[in-house]
């Protein structure tokens, strides 16, 4: 009993030798008593960002379905005329279908070009792969108030911009570019969290490189594939800036559409039109879900 109590003590007396100082105290006190007060400020700062994010989506959806001739908070009335209006406009609906067109062939054409990028660059390590993955993000460097007009007079001086199909090509080209760092990232991140030893069991038991790829690879990387050709479409799709600089008469994107025609009309249909993009973005999220789910996109789970 006697060393029992001994020892209590000198542990004890050791402990607040080493480390349990009365600064040490209040520092640990102060420390419990800021994470006490973090966990319920944090989700109710969460729900702020989140409403403060949200709000401006609901401000536009309410405002399309208002009776008024202008655009009005909260809605006078309740009223679909001005989606009526947006489809009953042909440049409106050309400008929709020539931007999902547009957006789903940069997505194909984003997906192609980073498999074969995050195949070169994916399971490569030291300078090489650094700096292939960093210049594949200058795109995102560049502004594209810069990027658009320098383009625009590139373009310009090799003629690019002379016909309908090489101004198709360069505004295709240009949306390209911004798109695939972002499908390119999916893509290496999804590489490089396959298992390598799933392609050389099947080398081993025969298979040639192409099959490899084709049903052990290929079929791996399609959750960061859908990833990656959702967010080059909506990258496509919500553009405005270089459309703006490469647009013509007739290849104008829907985003153009909506600034030309709120610069001289600003009624309600802006904000009918808003709601449609947004949801149509909603739907290319919702199927991506649906196929591979949120958790693999973003890649949070296998």
């Amino acid at each position: 009993m006697l060393a029992d109590a001994s020892l209590s003590g000198s542990l004890s007396r050791g402990s607040r030798r080493v480390g349990f100082t009365p600064w040490a105290r209040r520092r640990r006190t102060m420390r419990i008593s800021l994470i006490r007060l973090w966990r319920p400020t944090y989700p109710a700062l969460l729900t702020l960002a989140c409403a403060y994010l949200l709000a401006p989506t609901i401000v536009a959806m309410l405002a399309s379905v208002s009776k008024t001739a202008f655009l009005t908070f909260p809605p006078q009335g309740l009223s679909t005329k001005w989606y009526q209006a947006f489809f009953a406009r042909d440049d409106f609906v050309r400008s929709l279908v020539f931007s999902l067109v547009l957006g789903a062939s940069v997505a194909v054409v984003a997906v192609l070009v980073g498999v074969v990028l995050a195949a070169s660059i994916g399971r490569r390590s030291g300078v090489g792969r650094s700096s292939l993955t960093s210049l594949s993000y200058l795109p995102l460097i560049l502004p594209t108030i810069v990027y658009g007009p320098a383009l625009l007079i590139w373009a310009a001086k090799i003629h690019l911009t002379d016909g309908y199909w090489t101004t198709l090509l360069t505004l295709a080209a240009a949306h390209l570019i911004l798109a695939l760092p972002f499908s390119l990232q999916s893509i290496i991140v999804g590489y490089d969290g396959l298992d390598p030893s799933l392609e050389e069991a099947a080398m081993v038991l025969g298979a040639r490189p192409r099959h490899v790829f084709r049903y052990v690879t290929l079929p791996l990387l399609m959750p960061s594939i859908i990833a990656g050709a959702t967010f080059a479409f909506l990258t496509s799709f919500d553009e405005p800036i270089i459309a703006l600089f490469l647009s013509r008469a007739d290849l104008v994107t829907l985003p153009v559409q909506i600034y030309t025609y709120l610069r001289f009309k600003p009624d309600p249909t802006i904000a009918a039109i808003a709601t449609v993009m947004i949801l149509l973005s909603l739907l290319a999220v919702l199927i991506a879900d649906r196929l591979v789910g949120l958790g693999k996109m973003m890649g949070l789970g296998r």
